[in-house]
């Protein structure tokens, strides 16, 4: 059974694609500071933010919670992947990813695939770490091929 917990998580992801999508190039252009900084930071702290909160939450007694945050750095992790080539149209790809989990995703009905992550227990070793990796692509990607405004 899919819990609400793999859709909620979809939402930080969302906002951090609509976040990047709301720069202003002229203002960038002008500023003294590096902004593009700022952007990886502000990226990985909120990403980061919204996990912490929803292990916090676990701890109340909700299990399905911790499955929400590890799905939540896959998910901003696909999103920040993703961002630079699709731009506003990246939320679609975590989307997609969580649909495609849910159809196809099983070998059978309690066993998903090990790409899978969405589907897995909270207390999975190998989709926490795989959904770490994920975001950490995300930010290397932020770093090496977001969009920079011309100085």
């Amino acid at each position: 059974m899919t819990e609400l917990s793999n859709f909620v998580a979809l939402v930080p992801s969302v906002a951090l694609v609509v976040c990047l999508e709301r720069r202003m190039p002229a203002v960038e252009r002008a500023a003294v500071r590096r902004l593009d900084t700022r952007d990886i930071l502000l990226v990985s702290g909120f990403a980061l933010l919204a996990t912490a909160v929803a292990a916090g939450m676990s701890l109340l007694g909700s299990p399905a919670t911790l499955a929400a945050a590890r799905n939540n750095l896959l998910f901003c992790g696909l999103s920040m992947c993703a961002w630079p080539l699709i731009g506003h149209r990246a939320p679609l790809l975590p989307v997609f990813w969580s649909i495609q989990a849910m159809f196809v995703g099983g070998r059978s009905r309690n066993d998903p695939y090990p790409w899978v992550m969405v589907t897995e227990g909270p207390h999975v070793t190998h989709a926490a770490v795989g959904s770490v990796a994920v975001f950490l692509a995300g930010v290397l990607t932020l770093i090496c091929c977001a969009p920079r405004t011309a100085r």
